[in-house]
């Protein structure tokens, strides 16, 4: 079995020079990655835009979504103001992956405070 993390590294490398995206989702007790279009050229915006209907099929397929994986152009490892925006907002944590140097960072949400 290929581990979520491998899955996700494997997705940013197709998706290149693109951000990917997904879910990290539990599902009978696994972890695993669920891969995600990115419809952000959509809606003219720099940064990924999960398709609603990918995350309404993952939805209604496993037990719970309890992430939010994606990449950044060139590999960047910080997240932006938008991510952390976005972390905040849909209170799932928020994991970064760099298939080149195979590394994944994250952020959880910080739920309660007020800026």
């Amino acid at each position: 079995m290929i581990m979520w993390k491998e899955k996700a590294f494997e997705h940013a490398t197709k998706e290149q020079p693109l951000e990917c995206c997904g879910l990290l989702v539990k599902d009978k007790g696994e972890l695993d990655y669920w891969p995600c279009r990115n419809v952000a050229f959509k809606h003219d915006v720099a940064n990924f835009v999960i398709e609603p209907d990918d995350w309404a099929i993952c939805e209604d397929s496993v037990d719970e979504i309890i992430g939010i994986v994606h990449s950044h152009p060139e590999f960047n490892m910080e997240f932006s103001p938008a991510d952390k925006a976005s972390c905040n907002a849909l209170e799932l944590r928020f994991y970064l992956v760099n298939p080149n140097t195979k590394s994944i960072i994250y952020i959880d949400p910080e739920i309660g405070n007020v800026n």
